[in-house]
């Protein structure tokens, strides 16, 4: 059985897809921009690299197809994809992965100021 702690890390495409499909449902353009977004563009995935993640994120159970938002004027050829349970549960792990980085990094004085919690 494939547990969440399994999958990491996650590349920096497959976290910041997890991380705008726990938003909502979405179709591969608006993750491409949703991704670009999140990341103040330094992440800006090309279509290919985008789908191959996305066809890898699906058989590794972490996203599926869904129907999405469909309204008026909505191109009905658009797929959209959704967050899975497992997939839910890999970004949380991945969450807590990255917080325990920064806590060291906090703690070894490498994190900028005015970027520490608490």
């Amino acid at each position: 059985m494939t547990t969440p702690e399994s999958m990491l890390p996650l590349t920096p495409v497959s976290c910041a897809v997890l991380l705008a499909l726990a938003g909502s449902d979405m179709h591969g353009y608006a993750l491409m921009k949703e991704v670009a977004a999140q990341s103040g563009g330094r992440l800006s995935p090309g279509t290919g690299t985008l789908y191959a993640a996305l066809q890898r994120m699906i058989e590794e159970g972490l996203i599926e197809e869904t129907a999405g938002r469909r309204g008026k004027g909505e191109d009905a050829r658009r797929k959209y994809y959704g967050i899975t349970r497992f997939g839910r549960d890999v970004a949380r792990a991945e969450m807590a992965r990255l917080a325990r980085l920064i806590e060291l990094g906090t703690e070894r004085k490498l994190v900028p100021a005015g970027r520490q919690r608490g």
